[in-house]
């Protein structure tokens, strides 16, 4: 049994599950996050979020089955490769998830959201499936689409509060994905060597390290830049008459950034298998101290006008009682 619901979250892909987040930026940059009326709706938007990721995973995965019983390491990762799970079993899950996202699409856009929602959630199937089935093969294109997913993620979030953040910050979310999607490449490529590689996915024999070294260093310098002329534009900084103090604390927030880059380029270049799965950075202790101190700052910074009137608030409610 407990085998059985490891294959299921394996199916699923719970683990990647992360990348939804990217649905509470709009809040957090829009300066709205103690709007607390906005959680059940974007909180309902990552549920279904993740329920369309899991629908891409397990179609990608029905697909590509005969091909993954031809890869050793496919073979004992994936359920239905393995047979640890059937493929009958499969669909009739793939059938839950979609009755509960249509289901939920037609319950609670008249309640929470637009039609603007359901169309993000249109184009992250539309991406998720033009990949596996015609562009996974080709170089480069393979790199762009994926990263396109992460767009449509964040763009879920400002759809459900109807917000528009600055294409600056859309721009650094595409190109976060670019330079994870590319540590990925590199590190399968030096983890497994050429000729599994290409086993592992044909594209790979258009790629090597060197210029996947060299879109890296291109894309990190390009993701440097523009969160820098973000946060330059979102608060006029150095235009200013008289200096905010606060919102000249973002500008701290750009030797972080550069840390962290850094620090993950050397993770994926020295563990190539931390760049296979990205979500294992999460563990490092260097990243996790320099991420907590990246958002602290920045949250000090958009909110510092806010935060003591919501402590009054709390103050206020708890001498009440």
């Amino acid at each position: 049994m407990v085998s059985k619901i490891r294959s299921i979250i394996t199916l699923l892909r719970i683990r990647q599950y992360y990348k939804n987040l990217l649905i509470f930026v709009g809040i957090f940059f829009s300066k709205r996050l103690f709007e607390f009326s906005l959680y059940i709706p974007l909180i309902f938007g990552f549920i279904l979020l993740c329920c369309t990721s899991s629908f891409n995973y397990i179609i990608n995965d029905i697909i590509d089955i005969e091909d993954d019983k031809k890869h050793a390491e496919k073979l004992k990762k994936k359920p239905l490769a393995s047979e640890a799970l059937s493929i009958y079993f499969a669909v009739a899950l793939l059938m839950v998830l979609t009755v509960i996202v249509v289901f939920s699409l037609l319950f609670l856009i008249p309640t929470f959201w637009d039609w603007d929602f359901a169309i993000m959630i249109l184009f992250i199937v539309i991406t998720g499936q033009v990949y596996n089935h015609f562009l996974k093969n080709y170089a480069f294109i393979d790199i762009i689409i994926l990263s396109t997913g992460y767009l449509w993620r964040a763009l879920a979030g400002c759809m459900i509060i109807r917000e528009f953040i600055s294409a600056w910050l859309f721009l650094v979310i595409f190109e976060i994905a670019m330079f994870l999607s590319i540590a990925k490449r590199k590190g399968d490529l030096q983890f497994l060597g050429k000729d599994k590689a290409i086993e592992h996915k044909k594209v790979y024999d258009q790629y090597s390290v060197k210029l996947l070294d060299q879109f890296h260093v291109m894309i990190a310098g390009s993701l440097f830049m523009t969160y820098s002329l973000y946060l330059i534009l979102k608060f006029n900084l150095f235009e200013q008459e008289s200096i905010n103090l606060w919102e000249y604390l973002a500008i701290f927030t750009i030797p972080v950034l550069f840390y962290i880059i850094m620090r993950y380029t050397y993770l994926t270049s020295a563990k190539p298998e931390i760049a296979r799965r990205p979500e294992r950075t999460f563990l490092d202790k260097s990243i996790l101290i320099a991420g907590f101190i990246f958002l602290g700052t920045l949250f000090i910074t958009f909110y510092f006008e806010q935060i003591i009137p919501f402590l009054k608030q709390i103050i206020t409610f708890l001498i009440s009682l």
